[in-house]
């Protein structure tokens, strides 16, 4: 499929992100198969991103959650995982991945299926999850990075 450019992109994502709030990654043509994971949390780590398959040109979002070493020994798990396109007046969810295979000892991780992100005439991309812990503590938080990212579509 190849990487795809656009001429305004630089504009509509400097107005997206001046919108959300929110940085912007731009997934350059060099880049390799991966992307930047935000992450956040000490006992326990969560984590989440909007992959980028540079072979397939796809988009997919990705939530990971570990029980950190050293910490309180929590059980852990992640639900939810939705791959998230800002549309200009809020976020729209494209593709979403229950993941309800249970509890772990130390880590957990989902992915929803991939996409297209030239499909839509917007292409700035968010991941929201649902991670959940039990140990010392049980806790669930629905999260969303603050970054977004967008890709060069033609």
């Amino acid at each position: 499929m190849g990487l795809k450019r656009a001429g305004r992109f630089g504009t509509v994502g400097a107005l997206v992100a001046g919108t959300l709030g929110a940085s912007i990654v731009l997934t350059p043509a060099s880049a390799s198969a991966e992307s930047a994971w935000e992450c956040y949390g000490t006992q326990v780590k969560r984590c989440a991103t909007v992959w980028w398959d540079r072979t397939t040109d796809t988009y997919q979002a990705r939530a990971k959650i570990t029980d950190a070493t050293g910490g309180n020994n929590y059980s852990v798990k992640v639900t939810n995982v939705k791959l998230q396109r800002f549309n200009g007046s809020g976020w729209v969810t494209v593709k979403s991945k229950q993941d309800y295979d249970g509890w772990f000892a130390t880590s957990d991780s989902a992915a929803t299926a991939r996409i297209d992100p030239c499909t839509w005439p917007t292409n700035s991309f968010g991941v929201v999850a649902t991670f959940s812990w039990k140990g010392a503590s049980t806790g669930e938080k629905t999260w969303r990075p603050t970054m977004g990212w967008g890709h060069a579509c033609n």
